[in-house]
């Protein structure tokens, strides 16, 4: 998944992502309100924005809420790494300054919400929604769950609604020309299939034994590359919410209230039992001078008239699943007689779901056309979108009310502890009168903070770094436990001796001789591709292998590659037979066009939704115009320490 979000990062979804998370995150319902209530303004101040204050407790709330948000997306595959990757701690900070940024400039242009707005905004929030109708217990069970005031959850939305209203200013009546709509769907519709090799930097690697002298060499010349940084050791208490699991249990009304809560996160999708015969559409089986579009055609005809035979012969009494193991392109379905299992609406291509959405169970559809090729489809059974009724969930919402109590019971001794410690700065007596120990760490950088037993904790270690001597912090509260720290011991930064850093320097010297190398393996590799055109003949022997795209536009992310802008740009400038290079972040790529498809002419329904989508692009793009020339001339202050 982290590579995927790497190389797909410049996607029209991870764009969308990215823009709802910087406009909506900071007001939207969900998010902004995290357990405890409205952002904190306590810990010191981590930003100003034209003089406007943003408190690290603030800054911390939203980072965390960022990485729930993700968390969310990501479910399971979501890690401490892709937090590193993403640059949450930026794009956390970032979100707030925009935020000031966009609520200072509505003020100066006297934007308001009138009191009538926001009641009719909150009473259409489907989550307040009863019977179709608001519903004030809902509103209040809702608050009262979340620990926030009305006040402080109508002010938020007030904001929410104003920068909803300041984003509006930007819509233009702006035209779309014809060649802007002809370009667009050329780039949804026309599509190329390439072939290509990519190799890492450290590809072709040096065989070699580095003498005294040269290590030496190297680390006097870069002795500043391997600065040992300063370091810190700190005193803590780490509360569990786990550890009060067992104490706990949820009443009655509780369970009910919860339930109703969370209402929506107990829908069930629609599933599906279906079969299906595939007939692959084979381009490269036509025979002859045609064009790639010709045979492409042709191909597709020639799967059409297949699938439609074997539907004729299911339709006169041959056997769906006989049919399906003798003559379905699909080797693992086709094994099962045609058996896809059952699934969750969203799972298949559209066209193939639309076609399971037109039958009846035991009924067979005609043959289907998607990405794969022809689909005859066999619908074996259907279960509705359901509400999964509160005694099916009852152990599972019984959890979930366990491990939030758990959570309150330990941040309350959390805070009971910080307010004693706070009186004379003794951690460790404050902690015993609340039968919880303290630790303290060994020395860890702000680069270098393996500490297996606090894991990736990005607020446990910018806090650390924050501490003044002899003074206790904040609570830092996580979704796995809650800390408090103190300063314990400090060291400078220094360079240090060869024998010291050894190991690394000489990781760091081979890698570099091995970099070198490689670079200089595929510029020979270029010229050989631009002679030869063959990509197996110029990579024999090199333990690299031809791999193989299917077709993709210029909209898509390129599959195996990801959406680099790059190689797109020369594979759509390049005729079939072509080829080209590229060298992106640390990998290497040769490449050669192997087809094309024309995209031909968009009817009318097309063309329209093609302007919808480019006027809206345009309004975007000139409202985050306006928005970074804000940024350019106000005067932002950040306190990077805090970070």
């Amino acid at each position: 998944m982290l590579s995927t979000i790497r190389e797909h990062a410049d996607s029209w979804m991870i764009k969308a992502i990215l823009w709802l998370i910087i406009l909506a995150f900071v007001g939207t319902i969900f998010y902004s309100w995290g357990m405890g209530g409205a952002s904190s303004s306590g810990g010191g101040v981590i930003a100003t924005v034209q003089g406007e204050k943003i408190f690290q407790g603030e800054y911390e709330r939203t980072f965390n809420n960022l990485v729930e948000f993700y968390r969310q997306q990501f479910k399971n595959q979501f890690s401490d790494e892709m937090i590193k990757k993403l640059d949450l701690k930026t794009q956390a900070l970032d979100a707030l300054i925009q935020k000031k940024l966009l609520l200072q400039e509505a003020a100066k242009q006297n934007l308001r919400i009138s009191d009538a707005e926001l009641i009719s905004h909150i009473q259409n929030l489907q989550v307040f929604q009863s019977d179709k109708k608001f519903s004030e217990k809902a509103y209040r069970d809702y608050l009262q769950f979340q620990r926030v005031t009305p006040g402080e959850f109508e002010d938020n939305q007030r904001e929410n609604l104003i920068l909803n209203k300041l984003e509006k200013l930007f819509e233009t009546s702006s035209k779309v020309s014809q060649s802007e709509i002809l370009d667009a769907f050329k780039n949804e519709e026309e599509k190329a299939k390439l072939d290509y090799v990519r190799f890492n930097s450290d590809h072709f690697q040096v065989e070699k034994t580095f003498t005294e002298q040269e290590v030496n060499d190297f680390f006097q010349a870069n002795k500043k590359q391997f600065e040992i940084s300063p370091q810190i050791r700190v005193e803590y208490i780490k509360i569990e919410p786990k550890t009060y699991l067992a104490e706990i249990e949820p009443r009655d009304e509780d369970i009910e209230d919860y339930y109703q809560t969370k209402i929506v996160d107990f829908r069930v999708k629609k599933m599906y039992r279906a079969s299906h015969i595939l007939a692959h559409i084979k381009s490269s089986e036509i025979e002859g001078d045609a064009s790639a579009e010709e045979k492409q055609k042709q191909a597709e005809e020639k799967a059409k008239t297949r699938a439609t035979e074997l539907l004729k012969k299911i339709r006169a009494g041959a056997d769906f699943g006989e049919v399906a193991k003798k003559h379905s392109d699909d080797p693992g379905s086709g094994a099962q007689g045609g058996s896809l299992g059952e699934f969750p609406k969203g799972t298949m291509v559209s066209a193939f779901e639309s076609a399971l959405d037109k039958l009846k169970v035991g009924e067979i559809s005609e043959p289907v056309l998607t990405p794969f090729g022809y689909h005859i489809i066999k619908l074996e059974d259907s279960k509705e979108e359901r509400i999964k009724p509160l005694a099916e969930v009852r152990e599972e919402v019984i959890q979930s009310l366990k491990q939030i109590k758990a959570q309150q019971r330990a941040r309350r001794t959390a805070k009971r502890i910080n307010q004693e410690a706070e009186k004379d700065g003794n951690l460790k007596s404050a902690a015993e009168k609340n039968q919880v120990q303290t630790t303290i760490t060994g020395f860890f950088s702000r680069e270098n903070h393996n500490l297996p037993e606090i894991g990736d904790q990005p607020q446990f270690f910018n806090t650390a770094f924050s501490l003044e001597e002899n003074r206790v912090s904040q609570p830092i509260h996580t979704q796995e436990a809650s800390f408090i720290l103190k300063l314990a011991g400090k060291k400078e930064a220094y360079i240090p001796e060869l024998a010291e850093v050894r190991k690394r320097v000489e990781e760091t010297l081979v890698a570099r001789v091995n970099e070198e190398l490689t670079s200089s393996r595929f510029k020979e590799l270029e010229q050989k591709l631009a002679k030869e055109k063959d990509l197996e003949k110029i990579i024999k022997g090199m333990d690299l292998n031809v791999r193989h795209t299917p077709f993709f536009s210029m909209e898509d992310s390129i599959p195996g590659i990801g959406n680099i802008k790059e190689i797109k740009e020369k594979t759509f400038a390049m005729n079939v037979g072509d080829t080209s290079s590229a060298k992106v972040k640390n990998r290497f790529y040769l490449f050669k066009r192997v087809g094309k498809e024309a995209a031909g002419e968009p009817d009318k329904e097309q063309s329209q939704k093609i302007i919808k989508r480019i006027k809206q692009e345009k309004n975007r793009q000139i409202f985050q115009e306006w928005v970074e020339n804000l940024k350019g001339r106000a005067e932002i202050l950040i306190d990077k320490t805090l970070l």
